[in-house]
């Protein structure tokens, strides 16, 4: 099977207020979807309800079973108190072959002993997307992944997507910022 998400008339309100409705999509191998939309119109709870961990109020979601989720909200879920090594531990990347050539490329080689908290935003940023670079899954989930990045890094991040949809996985993604993916868009406005 091709297909990962089928996603039919979605819709989600908070009291009485709807946040969207009846959103439909089909996201396939190989592919991704942008979501865009104002802020306030219910990307991250799409995203969240996309991941199980929000329920919709109406329609339905079909994960097809062989789905490995990488998820990265919009908030870095880090331990600022914590080292970088600490952290990345906690995520289970400290053993990652690859994770030096990452730290390299980001300026953080020899940062380990260092607390999150003493990084800049967009240092912390980088350390958080680490599980999207050395993911071993087969849909990545993005909420707002290029917060606070430079336009160096969202480039990588672009091509590096980019080269994950080569390999066959499929990526759900929002962001305000038009990043150069090889995407379908979404839009809930």
């Amino acid at each position: 099977m091709n297909q990962i998400v089928k996603a039919k008339n979605l819709s989600y309100k908070i009291n009485e207020k709807k946040l969207f409705q009846n959103i439909s999509f089909d996201l396939n191998k190989g592919e991704a979807i942008h979501i865009q939309g104002e802020n306030g119109s219910g990307k991250t709870t799409l995203l969240r309800i996309i991941c199980g961990l929000t329920k919709p109020s109406k329609g339905d979601l079909d994960i097809s079973t062989d789905a490995k989720i990488t998820f990265l909200g919009h908030k870095n879920a880090l331990k600022q108190y914590l080292t970088i090594e600490d952290n990345l531990s906690l995520l289970n990347l400290i053993h990652h072959p690859n994770l030096d050539q990452f730290l390299q490329k980001f300026g953080l080689d020899g940062c380990l002993d260092l607390n999150l908290a003493s990084l800049s935003f967009g240092q912390q940023k980088k350390i958080a997307l680490l599980r999207i670079f050395l993911n071993d899954s087969n849909l990545l989930i993005m909420d707002e992944p290029c917060v606070g990045l430079d336009n160096q890094t969202q480039n990588y991040l672009s091509n590096f997507i980019n080269d994950e949809l080569k390999l066959g996985k499929s990526v759900l993604f929002s962001s305000h910022i038009d990043l150069d993916i090889n995407s379908d868009k979404l839009n809930l406005s």
